[in-house]
């Protein structure tokens, strides 16, 4: 736990402060620009910027305690504020305010965190799904019963046991997509199914 004699404690709220204070050091630049398409366009990409940083304030409630994250983001083990924040912190990587310890799992030169490594892929989730996913779905349904979820082959009759999670909304990755490779790699449909000519 920091306190006060810490030199980095409440570095979460310096680090938001410090966003903000480029962006407004930007907006005014931006404004002292002549009228034009050069002006609008970097006054919308500041306007852009603010949006994405007012959505990841750390959370203060009416009574001033911190909720010890930002908003719209869960708790988790990159700490506050989140990785969103620290990440627009990085678009001033150059500015002698800013601090590197902020976003050292990107910028430590022998990072292998998860973070980093996801970082680098340069794909969205989207991406990194659909790759995985739709040759699945070529081959499988993803079905529910009032027992839960469970893959249906589309060629022939087989199928998953139903399985449900401990909690309601449990799991992003479906049980039976992992299931249904380990339990139904060929389909014997496929196998025997005369060529068409």
């Amino acid at each position: 736990m920091t306190s006060p004699d810490d030199p980095n404690w409440r570095w979460e709220f310096r680090c938001e402060d410090f966003v903000y204070a480029r962006l407004a050091e930007d907006q005014t630049a931006a404004e002292q620009l002549p009228p034009g398409p050069d002006r609008d366009a970097e006054l919308n990409r500041i306007d852009s910027l603010y949006l994405i940083a007012a959505d990841h304030n750390i959370w203060i409630d009416s009574r001033g305690q911190s909720a010890g994250r930002c908003i719209t983001c869960t708790i988790s083990g990159s700490g506050v504020p989140c990785q969103t924040m620290r990440g627009l912190a990085r678009l001033y990587l150059t500015h002698p305010d800013y601090q590197p310890a902020w976003n050292e799992n990107i910028d430590a030169p022998n990072a292998d965190s998860a973070t980093y490594k996801e970082y680098k892929q340069r794909t969205t989730i989207y991406q990194r799904r659909a790759a995985e996913l739709l040759p699945w779905y070529d081959r499988f349904d993803l079905e529910r019963d009032r027992d839960g979820e469970y893959w249906q082959c589309r060629t022939c009759p087989a199928r998953g046991e139903s399985y449900r999670p401990l909690l309601p909304g449990g799991y992003d990755y479906p049980y039976a997509i992992g299931d249904a490779r380990r339990q139904h790699p060929v389909c014997p449909a496929l196998e025997t199914k005369e060529p068409s000519t």
